[in-house]
């Protein structure tokens, strides 16, 4: 709740120009003055600005006489002060006021322009008093006076070294004579009083020798609250004195020892709680309550600290301070250190944990061995002096703080937001960003989609991006400081922040300081402060501030009226009294709250009001009281009242028509950390506080959700108890049919399962300043240090104490004690309210892991083991499977057996996470398989899981398998692994070494956990892992298409001999699945599949040309791309008439003998009117290379470029080129730019790997006319004419397809493509002239291999690759004798111009040879049945 920031201070308190040491230092009541004491003098200082005010010097025979100072202490009224001396005698010196009004600074400008001050923070406007110091009397009693305290207004008591106590007034001391001893008003002797000793709460307290003779009181405190004093005796023993009334009277004293406590050194009381806490020589800090019933002390806690110190290395406390607050407790030890406790022991901030660099030594050298502490205004700074002064250097430091708004205001629970106050400033962190982060997860990301892998195929999303959130990232993304600067015109003068609030929405901001008020809008992030200053100076704020609707609601007191006000100003409005509204109490405002519509407020005459807030308009407020109640009887004083709440929370269920929603019918008071809960009855108006009933103790802060809705989070009561953890009390209900019978049926229908509710507690890490109810997430703040300089000498050697905002789940903790307590049903409905928390999952793992490490790492054997509940729980939610395994990774291998041995096997539940398709999970048990089974198990298992991957393209898990199963050493193969261990708790027996069979090899255990750097795996390396000759045998070995992948697992299991073998059956998988996904044209899935498992796809394409790359319905692809894709349809139906008027007006079209139709007729389909725009794709050229022929030849020649058939001008078609075309055969542009960059990237991998087939039907995908001749003229170059044939008759077969349907997308394309199909058929033709029947029907046995960058190297070498036995063409023979060196050697090279305009065969009938006419008579009639139309 306090949080130390920035560096320690060294702060000079001496007289001015001397470095004396600073012996003790106090503050006055209010904390305004401070009094600075050393050795022979006696300083008072103002606390903002820290200036001297006035000095006072004892002089030498003063100092002979009585010695040297020790303590101070302040009256009340800050006018006196007593100072003891180390003889034992008390000075009493007067602090004056000068009644000129004049302060001690007197601002002047120097006369330079320059200099002026401009800036309002150069300007001092608070009136420091001129104060004088004068010394009025020295009192020497009896006996040496031991230690002083003040109990009242006018009188002091003193503790003598003869075991007495005299009570004296400050009057007395005033008016007595130097040397005199004084009588007192009245002298306790403390041997002559009882003492009593209670063991325990039951037993009755029993009488004790009394104080030893030489005993005395060494240290004391008094608390009005408690009735008595906190001592600590000389011989170490602790007590509490307590008396029946003030008069502090031997008859009627009595003391309880403190018990258990026998080395006690100083002892300190928290007035608001009522608390007694006693600093021991063992380090240790005891803190005891006061028991109401028996009036003796009860034990509360012990602090001590147990990380990273040694004992006794810190030697006995020296020092123990409460805040002016009461929340937090300040330590001290005699070796060093400092450490700040909550109310109830929760460990705040300890500077051992503190980075002081590497040459400083905590253990001996301790640069903070403080002897003396104090807290100045509102706890904001901490004085603290060091046991030990340095040279020439103060040895006082300030530490300065940040404390929670719920300190000073604890109505502040009901908020969201975290907010901190300085004394000029706030620290806000917004803890509903959390909410907002995941109410808008699905719109940062590109796809909020839980599969994945779906999404990553397509074309808008990008393979770098998480398709959701990680909880990591939101759980951190508020974890900055809005720092809030209070405006120097208010802090100047109403130094400093004593309230603070801030609305639930977190938009408005509220500050109330010495006087006044102020509010800050983050929405406009502007100050609004009163116009009218006076109206500001006029009231004080007490008790609380809160935020209404858009108004801010305070109680107040009136220093104009003096009277005590409740007031609510509008935000929307300036501040003025004009706009605001006032409503008068009797009593000062001790504490408010509110509910819904309900403000709750509590006065000092222990009178609690209700009232209920309506809201007229904007800016009108009206405030009802509804009832008064009076709490005295369950208090000592209003003041002990911490916080306080109205609710509609109730101990029982009742029907909803006896309760109204919004109406509150339970009051719930904080009186000393205990929780006290007063309900109304139904037929009552007001609640019986004779009725309280006791909910909890040692209750530091507690939460209620005011939301309409009701959820088994909401509906709790939520407390903080400091050492002894969170508490929740919260309703069990009956199951939700029974429930719904009982509403309906009326109360009695209940009877049979009464609702109750229960009080669970669990232990937090942090202190909670935040509960979201939905999120069931505390919000907290931790301290952590940084070191800036390591050097001695240096103003920055101490370390820099900065905050940091932390957050817990508290889930697992509920569910935990509610199975616990056999109450799964309620545990389950409260889980299945949160399963839709995105860290629901973690918080199952969590609450499963506490269990585990419990229940496997204990000695003593478990009656009633809780680890089968638990899974028996997790079991209920889809997650449990993911659960068990993320529990095991992150716990040691050693307890697994004891997991799994309830849990079931993990071979059992890896196939559970196949047949629920959690392939991931599954993937993460192969860890677990391979630490507990044999190798050739997770070998097994893995390549299974592989195949399912492949199939579901879970490509990141696929290469993180693949990884997996090469990383595993054949020679383990058939190692044994520890076998699982059933109903044992520990790991296997020790001669049987587990870890020295554990894979160790890093990529085993790491292959899901986070990116690794990507690495050519050795399969990709190469293109078979079989020899060249046994390519070919080794084909028909791999598995069909159709095998499932249930079978081909144990066909790799069973290959175990080399690490080649390990790598050929991993490849034989990916060649398979690779197959798969070609045979059924997922082209976009195979390149997933190459760029995510470093497939060589080039290189099992060219083995696969003729096989599975192979088409034989090109139509038919086109039209699986499409729906891959989630493309338009290729080839819309279109309607029978209008088809039959195209294929009868393209047959009138080709009948025609032109130059520019050829015989076949496919040309015609060229016209002008048919002509397609040129693809605006960049098309590289392709060079033509031509020889001449050097011997004549009796076969038909093909001549060079200016008489050759296949060799045309482009000139006569770039006019069809450019006529205009009817918007139907237009190209349409229908893949995104990211898809064609994909698919560009496939038509590249394609024609590499001489897949012409494959190649095509992408370049018709992507409109790509360059590619289509890059592919033709690279099939003519190759000389294949089975090729050609093919690739033809493809040509055909897609304008085909293009025109039976009359919306084909791709009808101008195909348009344009025409002269291509016209050049393959005249090649084909050119081979027809000469007995080349052996070559029309050549397989793909013969020709699988030819490649196209090979085709330019003429058929001299490889005839016979190209000449089957037989072959009819055209009705010609063909043989190989033909084609023998003495006949002139054919070049066939054929290209497109590097512009894309079609090549066009000028006059082909007037170029062909008779003897081509003659041919193309004889077989029209065969040519007629492939024509189009």
């Amino acid at each position: 709740m306090y949080y130390p920031v920035g560096w320690p201070k060294r702060v000079g308190l001496a007289l001015p120009g001397e470095s004396a040491s600073i012996r003790h230092i106090c503050c006055d009541a209010v904390k305004i003055l401070v009094a600075a004491v050393g050795d022979d003098f006696l300083g008072i200082w103002y606390a903002n600005p820290l200036i001297p005010i006035a000095y006072f010097r004892r002089t030498e025979d003063s100092l002979r006489q009585y010695g040297a100072n020790q303590l101070i202490v302040w009256k009340p009224d800050s006018r006196q002060l007593a100072l003891l001396t180390a003889s034992g005698s008390l000075l009493l010196y007067q602090l004056d006021f000068e009644a000129n009004g004049m302060g001690i600074l007197q601002q002047i400008d120097p006369p330079a322009a320059s200099l002026k001050r401009d800036s309002a923070e150069l300007f001092i406007k608070e009136n420091i008093p001129r104060l004088s110091l004068r010394e009025l009397c020295s009192v020497t009693l009896g006996s040496v006076i031991t230690t002083v305290c003040c109990i009242s207004l006018s009188e002091l008591l003193l503790a003598t070294q003869s075991c007495e106590l005299l009570r004296l007034q400050w009057t007395e001391l005033e008016h007595a004579e130097n040397d005199l001893e004084l009588p007192a008003l009245s002298s306790i002797k403390l041997r002559d009083i009882p003492f009593y000793v209670q063991q325990q709460p039951q037993q009755s307290a029993r009488n004790v020798p009394p104080l030893n003779r030489d005993s005395y009181v060494a240290s004391l405190e008094y608390s009005p609250f408690i009735g008595g004093c906190a001592a600590v005796f000389s011989d170490r023993r602790a007590a509490f004195l307590i008396a029946n009334h003030l008069r502090f009277e031997t008859d009627h004293m009595h003391g309880f020892w403190v018990p258990d406590v026998e080395d006690a050194s100083v002892c300190s009381v928290n007035h608001k709680f009522r608390l007694l806490a006693y600093g021991q020589e063992s380090s240790a800090v005891k803190v005891y309550a006061i028991d109401d019933a028996t009036g003796g002390l009860e034990f509360s806690h012990r602090l001590i600290l147990t990380e990273n110190i040694l004992p006794d290395s810190l030697g006995s406390v020296n020092e123990l301070k409460w805040s002016p607050d009461g929340c937090v407790l300040a330590v001290s030890w005699t070796n060093g250190g400092l450490s700040l406790w909550s109310t109830f022991g929760a460990l705040l901030m300890s500077t051992l944990s503190w980075d002081f660099g590497l040459n400083v030594d905590l253990v001996c050298q301790n640069p903070l061995k403080i002897r003396r502490l104090e807290w100045s205004t509102e706890g904001y700074q901490l004085f603290m002096l060091k046991l030990h002064p340095e040279k020439d250097k103060s040895n006082v430091l300030q530490l300065q703080f940040v404390k929670s708004a719920l300190s000073m205001n604890p109505c502040m629970t009901t908020s969201p937001h975290i907010l901190l106050q300085g004394d000029d400033c706030l620290y806000l962190n917004q803890g509903n960003n959390l909410e907002l982060t995941y109410a808008g997860s699905h719109g940062t990301f590109p796809s909020s989609g839980l599969g994945s892998d779906e999404d990553i195929s397509g074309d808008g999303d990008c393979l770098e991006l998480k398709q959701s959130p990680h909880t990591g990232s939101i759980l951190t993304e508020s974890k900055y400081w809005t720092v809030l600067q209070l405006p120097l015109n208010y802090a100047a003068t109403n130094w400093p922040i004593r309230y603070a609030a801030i609305d639930p929405d977190g938009l408005h901001l509220a500050v109330a300081g010495r006087t006044g008020l102020a509010h800050y809008s983050l929405v406009t992030r502007r100050w609004k402060l009163f116009g009218n200053e006076s109206q500001e100076k006029d009231f004080v704020v007490s008790g609380g501030l809160l935020w209404w609707h858009g108004f801010v609601v305070m109680g107040c007191y009136s220093l104009l009226d003096r009277t005590d006000e409740l007031r609510c100003y509008p935000a929307d409005c300036k501040l003025d009294n004009q706009y605001g509204h006032k409503l008068q109490v009797r009593a000062p405002v001790i504490s408010l709250n509110s509910f819904r519509h309900q403000l709750i407020v509590l006065t000092a005459d222990g009178i609690v009001s209700l009232f209920n807030m309506s809201k007229n308009s904007a800016y009108a407020l009206d405030i009802e009281c509804a009832y008064e109640l009076d709490v005295k009887s369950i208090c000592i004083h209003p003041a002990c009242i911490v916080s306080l709440t109205v609710t509609n929370l109730k101990n029982e269920l009742k029907p909803q028509g006896q309760l109204g929603g919004d109406q509150a019918e339970t009051i719930i008071v904080n009186v000393c950390g205990r929780i006290l809960m007063i309900q109304r009855d139904a037929g009552e108006q007001v609640p019986n506080t004779l009725l309280a009933t006791c909910l909890a103790s040692c209750v530091e802060v507690f939460w209620l959700s005011h939301s309409l809705e009701r959820c088994a989070m909401r509906d709790c009561l939520w407390l903080y108890s400091g050492a002894h953890g969170m508490r929740v009390w919260l309703p069990i209900l009956p199951p939700g049919r029974e429930r719904r019978e009982g509403e309906q049926g009326g109360a009695q229908r209940l009877h049979s399962f009464m609702s109750k509710r229960i009080m669970l507690s669990f232990p937090l890490k942090l202190y909670p300043l935040v509960v979201l109810f939905d999120n069931v997430i505390v919000l907290g703040v931790e301290n952590e240090s940084t070191l800036y300089a390591n050097e001695q000498v240096s103003h920055f050697s101490l370390p820099f104490a900065v905050m940091e905002r932390k957050s817990q789940i508290y889930l697992h903790k509920v569910l935990r004690q509610l199975i616990k307590r056999n109450l799964g049903y309620s545990a389950w409905e409260m889980a299945q309210s949160c399963c839709s928390l995105p860290y629901f999952p973690h918080a199952l793992e969590l609450l499963l892991h506490e269990v585990l490490e419990e229940e496997a790492t204990s000695k003593q054997p478990i009656p009633d083991a809780q680890l089968p509940s638990i899974l028996d729980f997790i079991r209920e939610f889809p997650v449990y499977l993911e659960t068990i395994v993320q529990c095991a990774r992150k716990t040691e291998i050693a307890l697994w057996p004891y997991l799994f041995s309830m849990a079931g096997k993990p071979k059992d539940l890896f196939q559970m996470c196949l047949q629920s398709e959690q392939l991931d999970t599954a993937a993460s048990y192969l860890i677990i398989l391979q630490n507990l089974e044999p190798s050739v198990v997770s070998k097994q298992y893995a390549t299974m899981l592989l195949d399912i991957a492949l199939q579901q393209r879970k490509w990141e898990l696929a290469k993180d398998l693949i990884r997996f199963l090469k990383a595993i050493d054949p020679n383990e193969i058939d190692s044994p692994r520890s076998s699982m261990v059933v109903n044992v708790k520990i790991a296997p027996p020790p001669q049987v070494n587990t870890q020295q069979q554990v894979n160790q090899n890093a990529d085993a255990f790491n292959m899901v956990l986070g990116p690794i750097a990507r690495e050519r795996s050795f399969s990709t390396t190469v293109t078979s892992n079989l020899p060249k000759d046994k390519q070919a045998s080794g084909t028909p070995g791999v598995a069909p298409v159709t095998e499932s992948s249930s079978a081909g697992a144990p066909s790799v299991v069973r290959r175990r001999s080399t690490k080649q073998r390990e790598t050929f059956c991993i490849d034989l998988i990916l060649q398979r699945h690779a197959r798969q996904l070609l045979q059924n044209h997922k082209l976009m899935d195979l390149g997933y599949m190459c760029a995510y498992l470093d497939f060589h796809l080039v290189s099992w394409l060219s083995q696969e040309s003729e096989r599975a790359a192979k088409l034989d319905d090109f139509a038919g692809a086109l039209q699986a791309l499409h729906e891959e894709l989630d493309l338009p349809i290729p080839f819309p139906t279109a309607a029978k008439d209008d088809f039959a008027q195209i294929r009868g007006s393209l047959r009138q079209t080709g009948g025609g003998g032109s130059s520019q139709t050829s015989e076949s007729g496919y040309f015609s389909l060229a016209t002008p009117n048919g002509a397609a725009t040129q693809s605006p794709q960049l098309q590289p050229s392709i060079r033509e290379e031509e020889e001449e022929l050097q011997q004549p030849s009796s076969l038909p020649i093909l001549k060079t470029r200016s008489g050759s058939q296949l060799s045309f001008d482009n000139f006569r078609y770039r006019r069809l080129y450019s006529l205009p075309t009817s918007e139907d055969d237009l190209a349409v542009d229908i893949l995104p730019q990211k898809l064609s960059i994909k698919l560009r990237y496939l038509l590249q991998l394609f024609i590499e790997a001489n897949c012409t087939d494959y190649a095509l039907v992408l370049s018709i995908l992507l409109q790509d006319a360059a590619s289509i001749s890059r592919i033709v003229n690279g099939i003519i170059r190759s000389e294949s004419v089975h090729t050609c044939r093919r690739t033809e008759s493809a040509l055909k077969q897609l304008s085909q397809s293009t025109f039976e349907h009359s919306g084909s997308l791709y009808r101008g394309f195909v348009l344009t493509l025409q002269p291509h199909v016209y050049l393959l058929e005249q090649y084909i033709q050119s081979l027809g002239d000469a007995p080349c029947s052996q070559l029309q029907d050549a397989g793909p046995g013969t020709e699988q291999g030819v490649d196209v960058s090979t085709g330019l190297q003429g058929l001299q070498n490889e005839v016979g690759e190209f000449v089957p036995n037989s072959q009819q063409a055209n009705g010609n023979q063909w043989t190989v004798a033909d084609l023998n060196p003495n006949h002139q050697r054919l070049t066939r090279h054929a290209s497109l111009e590097s512009n894309g305009n079609a090549v066009v065969a000028s006059g082909s009938s007037a170029h062909s040879t008779p003897t081509q006419r003659q041919l193309s008579r004889q077989n029209s009639r065969e040519r007629e049945g492939c024509r189009l139309m």
